[in-house]
């Protein structure tokens, strides 16, 4: 922790609530960028999450850091440094800002306080309408250029211009009530900030099949084995003679006749089919008949 010696100023630093939560998301998007994010598509909602993480992150280790500062630092300044009257140090800080004599007593209802500022901001639909009313107080180029992104859809782009915007004292937030101040050792701060920010960037998708999956192998090697052993058969049939590859392509019937040769088979038709009556078979018959008749 920080060690306090109570003759001497330490390091403070002082800023609102609102910046020190710009300044974890402007860091938050620098490590993004370090990683490639804004490259390559990304989904808003993983966007979106990143962003709220690091608010979570800021909120719980500010509490922690309070806690810790207000127990090591609790008896400074020496009150022989405070004016009287304002029980402050007068014109402490850039700005011509005191520094009050309770300024280590922890914030109450943080949680809420960051909620309230940021909440509008990780909502589509208001941070669209934010964009519009703060553009207006922007140059007139950038303005054009930061709805121009929001019509294009680059809401991670136009978000990130916002931060930086608010970040670097660009755009100041508007308040409706006192505006939350912190005020911490500038190591501590620093320290908030990176923590809160810190970036893992999701692990890449593994792909689809690191190997051919055996089984799918052995499937391909039968099949090329088969195609080899029917390739193997082809060229085998080429060589045997045409009667055996009929005997080995078509299985001989149960029974089978012997076959009756053409010319016994036609004399068959022959003998069975009746016989034409030519006209000298006719007086053939007529003469022999008469013959008959006389003997």
């Amino acid at each position: 922790g920080t060690q306090i010696d109570p003759h001497v100023f330490p390091s403070l630093a002082r800023v609102s609530l609102a910046n020190l939560g710009f300044l974890c998301l402007q860091r938050l998007i620098q490590n993004m960028d370090a990683e490639g994010c804004f490259r390559t598509p990304a989904l808003l909602e993983d966007f979106l999450s990143s962003c709220e993480k690091t608010l979570n992150m800021m909120t719980v280790e500010l509490i922690h850091v309070s806690n810790d500062v207000h127990q090591k630092m609790q008896n400074w300044p020496p009150l022989e440094f405070l004016e009287e009257g304002t029980n402050s140090i007068p014109m402490l800080f850039e700005g011509q800002f005191d520094l009050p004599s309770n300024w280590h007593l922890p914030l109450p209802d943080l949680e809420r306080k960051v909620s309230d500022v940021f909440h509008p901001l990780l909502e589509r639909e208001l941070f669209a309408i934010i964009v519009e009313n703060f553009s207006q107080e922007l140059p007139p180029r950038l303005g054009e250029n930061l709805l121009i992104m929001l019509d294009n859809d680059e809401f991670s782009g136009c978000f990130a211009n916002i931060v930086s915007l608010f970040a670097n004292g660009e755009l100041v937030t508007a308040t409706t009530g006192k505006e939350t101040i912190v005020y911490l050792p500038v190591e501590r701060m620093s320290q908030i900030i990176e923590q809160a920010a810190v970036y893992e960037a999701p692990p890449a998708p593994e792909p689809v099949l690191k190997e051919i999956p055996s089984y799918l192998f052995q499937n391909t090697v039968h099949a090329e084995e088969e195609e080899e052993k029917s390739c193997g058969e082809r060229n085998t049939d080429k060589t045997q003679p045409r009667d055996k590859i009929i005997v080995n392509k078509r299985k001989p019937p149960d029974a089978v006749e012997p076959e009756t040769p053409y010319n016994e088979r036609s004399k068959r038709i022959r003998s069975n089919a009746p016989a034409e009556e030519t006209e000298e078979h006719r007086k053939s018959k007529e003469f022999t008949a008469l013959l008959e008749a006389l003997l």
